[in-house]
């Protein structure tokens, strides 16, 4: 597992709804998300396809089962050629002005059972979400 976590300067509640907005709209979050599609949709879960194309490298069509309580949800890819992932998004009170930002992704080759470490990808996530959530 990698994880990364960074302070947001806006409220729980506002970074809550954030991670909400997320679900429908990964693009503004997720460095290189495209061809966004909710395929199912209920008060338990959401069933999401898109493809992602990582820095340097091909793009892959993913689907997740998003999970959500407050103040976390859980992204859990079903369908992927090459690993099984879940990544976590948790959001912490610090104070009215500020959240903690954590994301813990847990990705494994499904081929050589090797655990990804490459933090740059779930640090550039958070700092990404981040950024949107405070508007720059």
């Amino acid at each position: 597992m990698i994880s990364y976590s960074s302070i947001a300067k806006a409220s729980l509640k506002d970074v809550w709804e954030h991670f909400i907005y997320k679900i429908d709209n990964p693009q503004h979050f997720v460095p290189g998300v495209s061809n966004i599609i909710i395929k199912e949709k209920n008060d338990d879960y959401v069933i999401r396809q898109m493809n992602i194309q990582m820095k340097d490298g091909p793009k892959n069509k993913v689907v997740e089962k998003i999970t959500s309580v407050p103040y976390h949800v859980k992204f859990e890819i079903i369908e992927h050629l090459v690993f099984t992932v879940h990544v976590d998004n948790f959001a912490e009170f610090i104070s009215e002005k500020e959240t903690k930002v954590t994301y813990a992704m847990h990705w494994k080759n499904k081929a050589t059972g090797e655990m990804q470490t490459n933090e740059t990808i779930i640090k550039d996530a958070v700092l990404k979400t981040i950024a949107f959530i405070e508007g720059y």
